[in-house]
């Protein structure tokens, strides 16, 4: 096992139907360092089952940021989660 040296704390805040599927709104995971956004996303998988990657697929135009800023312009599921990030899951708003 890592060692805490070795390890990045992310914050994860859900809204919409991942909150419902995680049944939290925010989370804080340690991974391992140098990791990925593709990382978190497979930690989510395992911690929350199925239904969690499959509510993200479904859900169309999701948008996920890191540390405000969109994970497409940061490379993608390939985008670093540097120490202290944040990651939003926002599905789109409704209504008016």
């Amino acid at each position: 096992m890592p060692s805490e040296a070795e390890m990045v704390s992310v914050n994860v805040l859900f809204f919409g139907q991942l909150r419902q599927v995680t049944n939290t709104r925010q989370e804080i995971i340690s991974l391992e360092r140098d990791t990925k956004l593709a990382d978190l996303v497979a930690r989510l998988n395992e911690e929350y089952g199925p239904s969690f990657g499959s509510e993200m697929t479904r859900i169309q135009g999701l948008r996920i940021l890191i540390n405000g800023q969109e994970y497409g312009l940061l490379g993608g599921m390939q985008a670093p989660l540097p120490d202290g990030c944040t990651v939003v899951f926002l599905p789109p708003v409704a209504g008016g």
